[in-house]
C-alpha cells in the first residue's frame, strides 16, 4: 500500500508557446518540505503522493500519464494557451473530467485513483492552483495478535441502503455534488491479491477504500472481513460522523482466530481451476466435441446462441430440446442447477432448452452495449465467415443483432473468467410455468438429476445486467407492431424499476408453483435512471438455510406489453459464497 495516488496538491503553471504544450506542476502536498509517505500516516489523515500513471484532467481536456512516482509531477496538455482558458482541474481515473465513478470493486494495491479516488481545483490568476479531495476515505487499520491467523483476502464495507458507490457528477459552479448517483452500490469490496498476511501492528495504512461523500452518522456499517481459507469475521459500526468529502475515518480492529465466525465461506467461482467435480456427459448434444464436461468451461456453448449444449440438436426444426444442460458444484458448495423443463408434459412434449429458461456458463464480455456496439461484439465472438453466413436471411437482423450477445456482461467477470447468465421470469402472462432454481443436493443419480442435499445459507453473490437487457433498458424496444415483445418501452424513465426477487425454500421436496416460500428478498437492477452496470453484492443470507432457491424478475408497468415482461429477461451472477459450519 505504499504508493497510493490520490493527492492533496498545490500546483504550478507553465505554458511553452513554441510547441503548444501545456505542462501542469503538481505536488504531493500543500508544502512539499513537510510531505509525509503513504505508509506513515498520523491518526486520521492520509498523507497521499503521485503514482506511475497519473493523469488530470483540465476542464475536458486530458493529460498525459507521468511515468513515475514522484513527490512533484508535470502533466503536459496539448493546446497551450487554448487550454488555460477553462480554469477548472479534476482528477479523475476512472471517469471522464466532472463525472467520477467509485467502484463498487476496489483493490487494496493503493492505487486509490484506479478506485474512483476524485478532486478538483481552478486556476488563479497566477495560473497555479491547489487540488482539493471531494470523494471520501475508510481507512482500514486491521490487526492480529495470532501468528497462525490466515491471510485476508476481502473486506466489505455496506450500509443499510445508502450509496457510497457509483457514479456522480461534482458541481463546481454549486462546490458539490450533484444530488443524483448513478449506478449505484451500498456496498464496496476490497480485494487481496494474493492475501494479505495481518501483523500485530501497522506502522503504515493497512488498506484504504475510496467512497462517495454520504450520510452515514448514526447507521449501522457491517464490515466483513473473509479470509483465504473461508472463514470470515462481521463487525458492526455506527459512525458519528458522515463520509465527508476529503476526510477519512478509520476502523481499527484487532482479529484473532477465536474471533472468527462458526462458519466458513466457500465460494463457487465457475473458474477451471477450482473445478472439483467428476467428469460427465451431456448425452444429448450429439455436435459438441467430446460431449464430455471435465471442467466448467466445458459448459460454455459454441456458437453463443443456438448452440448444441444450450438448445440441443431439435430445437430447429421441433421447437422442442432434450437438452437437460446441468451444473453440480460438488465438494465444494453443493450447488446444483438444471435447465427447467417448460414443455408440455401431459402432450408428451419436454422442452429443456435456454430459450425456456435456465442458468448458463458463459465467458463473453465487452464493454458498450448501444447498436452499433453490439454489432462490433457480434463480429467479435462469431466472426465474420458466421455473420456472412446469415447476411441476408429471413430474421437475420433480429437474430445477430439481439439475440447472439444475450451471453455477455459489458465489464470483466467478478473473478477469473466465467460466470452465469440467468435468463427466465414469470408473471401475468405465464412466459414460462418453471421458473430456473438453484439447490443444494449431495449426489448426482443416473438421470442426472439431484439427490436432496443438507439446507445450507448462500451468504451472498455478486449480480450484474447483460450488455442485450441494458441495450433494450437504455435505448428502448421497437413498438407493438414490429416488436415480438409486444412492447412500447421508450428508454428509462424516473419512475421505472426492475428487481430481481430471490425466493428461498427449506424443503428439498417444496413446489414451487404450489407451496408458498419461507423467504425472500430482492435486488434493484434499475431504479429510475440508476442502472447496474457493474458487479454488485447481493445479500442472500437474509434467507436463511434454504434448500433450493428460486428467481424472477419484477417489473413497473411501464416495461410491460401484451404479451408481458418487454425488457430480456437476463441477468448475470458470480462468486455465490456458501456457509459451512
Amino acid at each position: 500500500m505504499a504508493t497510493a495516488m490520490a493527492f492533496a496538491a498545490c500546483s504550478e503553471v507553465d505554458e511553452v508557446e513554441a510547441t503548444h504544450v501545456l505542462t501542469v506542476t503538481g505536488y504531493s502536498s500543500a508544502d512539499p518540505a513537510t510531505r509525509t509517505s503513504f505508509g506513515t500516516p498520523d491518526a486520521t489523515e492520509i498523507p497521499f503522493k503521485w503514482t506511475a500513471g497519473d493523469y488530470i484532467w483540465l476542464g475536458t481536456n486530458k493529460s498525459a500519464a507521468i511515468p513515475t512516482d514522484c513527490t512533484l509531477a508535470q502533466f503536459t496538455f496539448k493546446g497551450g494557451s487554448a487550454v488555460v482558458g477553462t480554469g477548472h482541474i479534476f482528477y479523475n481515473m476512472t471517469g471522464e473530467a466532472k463525472t467520477a465513478y467509485v467502484l463498487p470493486n476496489q483493490s487494496a494495491d493503493g492505487n486509490l485513483g484506479n478506485d474512483g479516488d476524485f478532486g478538483y481545483a481552478t486556476l488563479d490568476e497566477y495560473s497555479s492552483f491547489c487540488l482539493e479531495h471531494k470523494t471520501a476515505y475508510v481507512w482500514f487499520d486491521t490487526k492480529t495478535t495470532d501468528p497462525s491467523m490466515p491471510k485476508l483476502s476481502s473486506i466489505s464495507l455496506s450500509t443499510d441502503g445508502i450509496a457510497i458507490a457509483g457514479k456522480k457528477t461534482y458541481d463546481f459552479l454549486a462546490g458539490d455534488w450533484a444530488t443524483e448517483t448513478y449506478n449505484s452500490s451500498s456496498s464496496i469490496t476490497l480485494k487481496f491479491e494474493g492475501g494479505h498476511q495481518l501483523q500485530a501492528s501497522n506502522e503504515g495504512v493497512m488498506a484504504a477504500m475510496v467512497v462517495l461523500p454520504a450520510h452515514v452518522a448514526g447507521s449501522t456499517l457491517t464490515v466483513t472481513y473473509i479470509f483465504e481459507d473461508g472463514s470470515v469475521y462481521i463487525e458492526e459500526k455506527t459512525p458519528k460522523k458522515d463520509f465527508v468529502s476529503g476526510s477519512t475515518q478509520r476502523i481499527s480492529t484487532t482479529i484473532n482466530r477465536e474471533d472468527l465466525c462458526d462458519y466458513k465461506l466457500q465460494v463457487l467461482t465457475f473458474e477451471d481451476e477450482d473445478k472439483k467435480f467428476e467428469p460427465y456427459t451431456l448425452d444429448y448434444a450429439d455436435d459438441w466435441s467430446g460431449r464430455e464436461i471435465t471442467k466448467w468451461s466445458d459448459l460454455i456453448d459454441d456458437p453463443i446462441y443456438s448452440g448444441p449444449l444450450l438448445y440441443g440438436n431439435g430445437y430447429a426444426t421441433t421447437g422442442m430440446s432434450d437438452a437437460a444442460y446441468y451444473w453440480w458444484d460438488d465438494k465444494n458448495t453443493y450447488l446444483y442447477h438444471m435447465f427447467p423443463n417448460n414443455g408440455w408434459p401431459e402432450m408428451g412434449f419436454d422442452n429443456y432448452c435456454y430459450a425456456g429458461g435456465g442458468h448458463a456458463v458463459s465467458n463473453y464480455w465487452a464493454p458498450g452495449y448501444t447498436n452499433d456496439d453490439r454489432d462490433k461484439h457480434i463480429a467479435k465472438y462469431y466472426g465474420k465467415d458466421y455473420v456472412d453466413q446469415w447476411a441476408g436471411q429471413p430474421g437475420a437482423d433480429a437474430f445477430l443483432g439481439w439475440f447472439c450477445v444475450q451471453l455477455m456482461t459489458p465489464v470483466r467477470p467478478h473473478s477469473g473468467d466465467n460466470f452465469i447468465v440467468h435468463y427466465g421470469y414469470k408473471d401475468e402472462k405465464n412466459y414460462i410455468e418453471n421458473l430456473p432454481e438453484l439447490s443444494f443436493c449431495e449426489g448426482i443419480d443416473d438421470e442426472g438429476l439431484p439427490i436432496a442435499g443438507e439446507p445450507r445459507v448462500i451468504d451472498h453473490i455478486y449480480v450484474t445486467n447483460t450488455n442485450y437487457t441494458l441495450n433494450q433498458l437504455v435505448n428502448g424496444v421497437k413498438s407493438e407492431e414490429n416488436n415480438t415483445f409486444g412492447g412500447n418501452w421508450t428508454g428509462l424513465k424516473e419512475d421505472a424499476w426492475l428487481k430481481i426477487v430471490a425466493y428461498g425454500f427449506d424443503s428439498f421436496e417444496a413446489d414451487p408453483n404450489v407451496d408458498e416460500p419461507t423467504s425472500t428478498t430482492e435486488f434493484y437492477l434499475v431504479k429510475g435512471f440508476d442502472v447496474v452496470e457493474d458487479w454488485q453484492r447481493w445479500d442472500l443470507s437474509v434467507l436463511g438455510k434454504v434448500a433450493k432457491v428460486r428467481f424472477n424478475f419484477h417489473y413497473s408497468p411501464d416495461m410491460g406489453g401484451k404479451y408481458g415482461f418487454t425488457i430480456p429477461g437476463y441477468f448475470a451472477y458470480d462468486d455465490i459464497a456458501v456457509r459451512f459450519e
